[in-house]
């Protein structure tokens, strides 16, 4: 149960990386999200964005629990990037 949780983490802070360390190139953000959804495709239910998450829940594709879950893990995800961003920033220049 856990795991499509930790995908998502893992998915967001995959993508904020991109967006931030290419200085939202759409070229690289675009291939980067592709990748991402291609390899949590069948385990993510939110698509690595809270509004998808709302949507779902909002339409009825979703429980609360598991639209709870899923913004929980993007704020994670996200608080993981913020406290890391610049430790990474000062040692990876692109």
């Amino acid at each position: 149960m856990w795991f499509k949780y930790l995908v998502e983490a893992w998915g967001v802070i995959v993508i904020l990386y991109a967006k931030l360390l290419t200085d939202a190139d759409p070229y690289v953000l675009g291939f980067v999200y592709f990748a991402c959804l291609i390899l949590a495709r069948g385990i993510t239910t939110s698509y690595f964005s809270p509004l998808t998450a709302i949507a779902s829940y909002g339409i009825g594709h979703m429980s609360i629990d598991e639209c709870f879950y899923n913004m929980l893990s993007h704020m994670i995800g996200t608080a993981i990037v913020i406290i890391t961003y610049i430790p990474v920033h000062k040692h990876i220049t692109l």
